[in-house]
């Protein structure tokens, strides 16, 4: 997958990292069987996402069952039974895998940044990134400023809420610790996403050698 062939969708500034609605769907979609319909009648019904709102449930529903449907078997396991850090990890990974944009952001930007020893990241950094990208992503160039600060904005909290920074406001930066088990699930998948845990290519290819 090029930069070329991805057109950037923006429909995560819906809502952030959604940690505790990740796991209530993921939870609702295994007991359902795969069965979107029936996933959505029981999210619903029982409120699963504590949201008031018919409409807000019905966005964030769609946000979820993007990010949760770009993850397989083994990693929707570890979002539904894994530990908290685990399934940060993988709402992290849906994420990303949902997003282009937030996944190219971290990978050449904060990952770069990371290795580059600079100790925390800020909006200097997403705003070179986006006018970087939008010379090559027509779908970015109309995008008003009132816009691409809630952009900016969102990412960040999900920064935050992921553990990869300390907070939206310090931008210090965190390596998360991944498990063996997460490890092992991640590169058999494509370790090309462990660059969102700013492994080092060393690293990676280390565990691509093990794991094959």
């Amino acid at each position: 997958m090029t930069e070329e062939t991805v057109t950037y969708n923006l429909t995560f500034t819906a809502g952030s990292a959604m940690l505790n609605e990740t796991h209530a769907v993921a939870e609702a979609f295994l007991q359902c069987e795969g069965d979107w319909n029936k996933t959505k009648e029981l999210t619903f019904r029982e409120n699963l996402m504590e949201k008031n709102r018919l409409s807000t449930n019905q966005r964030v529903f769609a946000l979820m069952k993007q990010r949760i449907s770009a993850l397989n078997e083994e990693e929707l396991t570890l979002l539904v039974d894994g530990n908290m850090a685990a399934r940060r990890q993988m709402v992290l990974l849906a994420i990303c895998k949902a997003h282009p944009f937030i996944f190219d952001f971290i990978r050449e930007n904060v990952r770069e940044s990371f290795y580059s020893l600079h100790e925390k990241i800020s909006h200097s950094n997403f705003n070179e990134f986006f006018n970087e990208k939008k010379y090559i992503h027509p779908e970015l160039e109309q995008i008003t400023d009132l816009t691409i600060a809630k952009i900016r904005q969102v990412i960040f909290r999900i920064l935050e809420q992921t553990e990869l920074i300390e907070s939206a406001e310090t931008g210090i930066l965190r390596r998360p610790y991944l498990t063996e088990q997460v490890e092992r699930v991640i590169t058999k998948d494509n370790a090309r996403w462990l660059t969102i845990f700013l492994y080092s290519n060393t690293e990676i290819n280390s565990l691509v050698s093990l794991y094959s």
